[in-house]
């Protein structure tokens, strides 16, 4: 950053100047400059394929367990039940899924920056001040 750069935004997800963002990844930063954003958004993303899946999982667990509770023994009963706690959770966590700030230049997009629930509301507030500052 020059000095001549005003720092509009800042959150862990990264800086909007007026001249640049700065997305902050796992791995690293990248810079891209104003003029060249095409586009942005925040997409909710799910995994319905896993979510239905771990739950017929559950489903079928707690039926396998209550037709055969008199012939399993209480270690067994045990374990399904951990086996079904698991797979519900894994459904829920899947179904709610998480959002991604998405970030197009030139009519490609470029590497998506993962929110978690949490953070949807400092997701959203970088996604807006990017947006102030493309369309000032």
């Amino acid at each position: 950053m020059d000095s001549t750069e005003n720092v509009v935004f800042k959150n862990e997800f990264g800086n909007v100047t007026d001249k640049r963002v700065i997305l902050n990844y796992k791995s690293g930063v990248e810079d891209i400059p104003i003029g060249q954003i095409s586009s942005i958004s925040l997409k909710h993303k799910r995994n319905n394929f896993f979510a239905i899946g771990s739950f017929a999982i559950a489903v079928v667990a707690i039926i396998a367990m209550l037709a055969n509770i008199v012939r399993i023994p209480g270690a067994g009963v045990l374990i399904i039940i951990v086996i079904v706690i698991f797979a519900f959770l894994s459904g829920i966590a899947n179904w709610i899924g998480h959002h991604e700030i998405v970030i197009s230049t030139s009519g490609q997009n470029r590497k998506g920056l993962k929110v978690e629930m949490a953070k949807t509301k400092e997701g959203r507030q970088f996604v807006d001040a990017i947006r102030k500052a493309i369309f000032k």
